[in-house]
């Protein structure tokens, strides 16, 4: 019996062509250089690694359901606790709403067929791959156990968990990071539409503009300083390792260049989609949609000269102490101006509560507690004691899970 279709009859409308019909097959989505296609396939891809730093993170509260703890053994934990991490943070947090709703979107916001370079960002999720590949591994042949931070000399030389194979798989993620930011931007600034000013772009493009300038500036940070950790581990050369002439001191600074910035890459484009939802559903125009496009460029300037509030216990000095203080309490001025700005565009709105606005009000609420724990941690008084406890736990994942994963799903 033949397979082939029948013609359509006289009257009869054809299927409209579009993103997921126009070519059928695997190959077709392997080899796509459609911006809507390669959104879809970060989509199952960090979907992926979501699901499995959940299961990581419900064993750890399983585990700590009892204050003894039960499930597993203190070694185990620390494996749990790290895989938790650097699942989450590398491989979901940082890449999901620009690479899934940031390639879907940003493209038709702007007006242009396509991102700047196709292949590129096609490229860029075969990368992302191929470092998740790596991380897998590592998980799968042991785990590692050095938290997700990776400090020295614990992970480079003191470790005996499979680290070398997960510390290359985060540095060839890198360079997904740095491809999908420079793809963005490039794509903003050649690719409008006619008429689509800088002051007429929405506030998602804004989000992502600001987000890409991170990813850019510094994903090679980070990607250098796993690089000299994981040389350090593997042929005993002294960058960080006192005992070679290192500096463990100088890994921190490193990693924590990249790392604060790092969640702005996180927090901004959600925000970017809570600019979007809260209009949409208060049915009138954003307030203030100025101030909040600065504030993302801001946020993205600022976050870069606030890195050592991670090491006020360090030994650093009463001066520079203080200013990396004052630092932090000024990243958060930009972070107010958008809640006010959202507050205000809800006041007098004819507001529809559906499930995205639902999201949308919940990432208010949450973040607002989030970046108000915040404002403790900068205290230097109050930091000696808050520092590396449950406050900073929660703090972290009210801005994460209250604030990047609630506009994710919202989006």
């Amino acid at each position: 019996m033949s397979s082939t279709p029948l013609a359509p009859t006289v009257g009869e409308k054809l299927p409209r062509e579009h993103y997921l019909n126009a070519t059928y097959g695997i190959r077709s989505w392997l080899l796509t250089t459609d911006h809507k296609r390669i959104a879809l396939l970060y989509l199952i891809s960090v979907t992926f690694f979501f699901f499995i730093g959940g299961l990581f993170a419900t064993l750890i509260r399983i585990h700590l359901l009892t204050p003894s703890g039960y499930l597993v053994t203190p070694e185990t934990y620390n494996k749990l606790f790290t895989m938790h991490g650097v699942a989450m943070i590398f491989f979901f947090l940082i890449p999901s709403i620009p690479a899934v709703l940031g390639n879907f979107l940003i493209p038709i916001m702007i007006g242009a067929k396509d991102l700047a370079f196709p292949k590129v960002n096609l490229l860029s999720w075969y990368v992302y791959l191929v470092g998740g590949a790596f991380v897998l591994y590592s998980f799968a042949t042991g785990g590692l156990d050095t938290g997700w931070t990776f400090y020295t000399p614990l992970s480079s030389i003191y470790s005996n968990s499979a680290v070398t194979p997960a510390v290359i798989g985060i540095f060839i993620n890198g360079f997904s990071s740095i491809l999908t930011g420079l793809n963005f931007i490039v794509t903003v600034h050649t690719m409008r539409a006619p008429g689509m000013t800088w002051l007429r772009l929405p506030l998602f493009v804004w989000a992502h503009y600001a987000t890409s300038i991170i990813f850019i500036l510094g994903t090679p940070v980070i990607a250098i300083t796993l690089l000299l950790a994981g040389l350090e581990r593997m042929f005993h050369l002294g960058f960080f390792n006192p005992a070679y002439g290192g500096d463990p001191i100088l890994f921190q600074h490193m990693f924590w260049f990249y790392s604060h910035p790092a969640v702005y890459i996180m927090i901004l484009p959600a925000m970017g989609v809570i600019s979007e939802i809260i209009p949409t559903f208060s049915r009138k125009p954003i307030f203030g949609y100025d101030f909040i496009a600065a504030s993302s460029i801001g946020i993205a300037v600022i976050g870069f000269i606030v890195w050592a509030h991670h090491m006020f216990l360090t030994g650093q000095s009463t001066y520079s102490a203080v200013a990396f203080s004052f630092l932090t309490f000024l990243v958060a001025i930009p972070s107010a101006v958008k809640v006010f700005n959202w507050t205000s565009t809800l006041y007098k709105g004819s507001i529809a509560y559906d499930t995205p606005m639902l999201y949308g009000l919940g990432f208010i609420g949450l973040f607002t507690i989030g970046g108000l724990t915040g404002l403790f941690l900068a205290c230097l008084g109050l930091d000696i004691h808050l520092h590396d406890t449950y406050f900073v736990v929660a703090h972290f994942h009210y801005i994460m899970v209250g604030g990047a994963i609630m506009g994710y799903l919202g989006g």
